[in-house]
């Protein structure tokens, strides 16, 4: 499995190949169905979608309200800004559930695409964006993994399960076997949490990595228009033809799955905010040195969860404009009326970008991160100027 991340086990990749891990996390949280084993699937994808779409939001906010009277400050804010996030989970883990196949819709599109590339440096391109989009799924689940980890150890030391989610008939603190099970369950509920976590933020990095990879693979067969000797003025104006029904094809992937990504980041991009400012309350008022390290670690992962989207967005739209520039590289000058009217249109299509929008009213690029950034600091700054802090503390 772990020869995907380095390229080993087989000689041809495809850009369906980059989907791979991804895919598998959806077959682990039971959304993707098993031809063999359908009753069985259906109850463990029924039963971890009713966990995290009504189980876990309800609970996790009724168990730390139920022990709020032992908890310290400090614990309650890290309990609030891990709940902020599972208010958005169950919206943002139902329309992905909704949208697998839609996601999954683009296969047979990205395989028609990548035959059109034959050259050994354009299968080299496709090859390491099938890497680089697995590593993407590793990457996050490894880095969530990370955070997990540090909250059950700081819960083991403490010694208080990591949610107190309700159980039937048990009470962790009145003996040893019922802290224990109530860990388990806790940790179990957390994992659940994780891979839906690492669905939500890491498939919009994965798809719009294999829109960038098939704009820059045009980008470049364009530039070589009319470049290639001994080749007919026929044979060019074909190639050409060829690059704008591509060209319409990636506006086709794109028109799949931007809806999808416009609806989840939009989610993402509210709780982020409210969790940065309720996270930096923590760490700059109550928190300890052990909870300052927790919650950075936390605040490093919740903006994990839109820079890498927003980073490779401004990249697309990079992209787009040098596929606009690179008409001007091809050569020509030297062919006919014909292939320079097709140019032309080409050209006026190429200029417009790709431009991805969270519910058509925030832009999906960089300039989101620096938004949210300056809300939190404003309403941390807003916090401290008013004495809200000093109140809290006593």
């Amino acid at each position: 499995m772990f020869d995907l991340l380095k390229g080993r086990g087989r000689s041809v990749f495809s850009s369906r190949d980059t989907v791979i891990y991804l895919f598998n996390i959806f077959r682990l949280v039971g959304v993707s169905p098993q031809p063999n084993f359908r009753i069985l699937n259906f109850l463990y994808g029924g039963i971890l979608t009713f966990a995290v779409v009504f189980y876990l939001p309800i609970m996790l906010n009724l168990s730390w309200m139920r022990y709020r009277d032992i908890l310290s400050m400090t614990e309650i804010l890290m309990c609030i800004q891990t709940n902020v996030n599972t208010f958005g989970l169950p919206f943002k883990s139902t329309m992905l559930i909704l949208s697998w196949a839609r996601l999954r819709s683009v296969e047979p599109l990205l395989t028609e695409l990548d035959a059109r590339y034959t050259e050994a440096r354009d299968k080299a391109k496709i090859r390491s964006c099938a890497i680089i989009g697995n590593r993407i799924v590793f990457f996050y689940t490894l880095v969530y993994m990370m955070y997990a980890v540090s909250w059950m150890i700081s819960a083991l030391l403490r010694a208080h399960p990591l949610f107190a989610l309700w159980i039937p008939y048990v009470e962790w603190q009145r003996s040893a076997w019922e802290y224990w099970l109530q860990f388990s369950f806790d940790c179990t509920m957390a994992l659940v949490i994780l891979f839906h976590q690492v669905l939500n933020d890491c498939y919009p990095v994965v798809y719009i990595n294999i829109i960038r990879t098939q704009v820059q693979l045009l980008a470049n067969r364009v530039k070589r228009l009319g470049t290639v000797a001994n080749r007919s003025q026929e044979d060019t104006n074909v190639e050409l033809k060829e690059c704008i029904i591509t060209h319409q094809d990636i506006l086709r992937l794109v028109g799949i799955v931007k809806p999808i990504i416009s609806v989840t980041m939009f989610a993402q991009l509210l709780i982020t905010a409210t969790i940065l400012a309720v996270t930096m309350i923590n760490i700059f008022i109550f928190a300890n040195a052990t909870s300052r390290v927790i919650s950075i670690i936390y605040l490093m992962n919740v903006f994990l969860q839109i820079s890498t989207t927003c980073y490779f967005a401004s990249c697309l739209q990079t992209d787009c404009e040098r596929l606009s520039m690179s008409i001007f590289h091809c050569n020509w000058v030297a062919q006919d009326k014909r292939f320079k009217k097709m140019l032309l249109y080409f050209l006026q299509c190429s200029h417009e970008n790709i431009p991805l929008f969270a519910m058509k009213l925030v832009s999906i690029d960089l300039s989101a991160i620096v938004t949210i950034a300056k809300f939190s600091f404003t309403l941390y700054t807003f916090i401290q100027k008013m004495g809200i802090d000093r109140s809290l503390k006593n």
